[in-house]
């Protein structure tokens, strides 16, 4: 026998003594982490930050290193793609509380080319439909309001990707607002 139900407790029991850094860690390659580390510092009210990925790292990879500065927040996207890999990353990371409450406003035709995605989804976040093709994240809680705009998909596309964050709880209000009627407005 390799393990016993014994060593699982054990791990459970250690797991939930874990910082929300180190729940954080374990969805994002450490090379990937390094790198957002060095290109965008750390998140302060007001910043602006440019990046582009060169398609070394991946739109949520950012998305978990804004929520390893942010503690526990609400998740807004909109996306023309989500793979299935992205769902079950926010999905899990709803499930370990890092992720408070997910709505996501997706392309219709996501049900068709991702339904795996599309299924995990609804396990965990309001969905709506629409035909788009922005790229929009919101990342908020009652002290942040973390904007990331840009070419990105949620999607393992490796080729270079450029976006723009922008941490200002107002403009994270305006484009929560936006995707939500968008979302009361979108096509199934």
């Amino acid at each position: 026998m390799l393990f016993s139900i014994d060593d699982i407790e054990r791990e459970k029991e250690l797991y939930k003594f874990k910082s929300h850094a180190d729940k954080c860690a374990r969805y994002v390659n450490e090379d990937a982490r390094l790198e957002i580390d060095t290109q965008m510092g750390k998140l302060t009210d007001g910043l602006s930050i440019h990046f582009a990925t060169d398609g070394r790292w991946h739109l949520h990879d950012v998305i978990v290193w804004v929520l390893s500065q942010t503690g526990a927040a609400d998740l807004h996207f909109c996306t023309y793609a989500i793979k299935e890999y992205q769902a079950r990353l926010f999905s899990n990371m709803h499930k370990d509380g890092l992720i408070r409450k997910a709505t996501a406003l997706i392309d219709y035709r996501n049900d068709v080319q991702y339904p795996q995605a599309v299924q995990l989804l609804k396990g965990f976040a309001e969905i709506g439909y629409r035909r788009t093709h922005a790229k929009v994240t919101v990342i908020s809680n009652e002290h942040w309001g973390v904007t990331i705009i840009g070419s990105a998909n949620l999607t393992n596309n490796t080729q270079a990707d450029t976006g723009i964050i922008t941490v200002d709880k107002e403009v994270a209000a305006y484009r929560i607002d936006w995707i939500i009627k968008n979302m009361n407005n979108g096509t199934k």
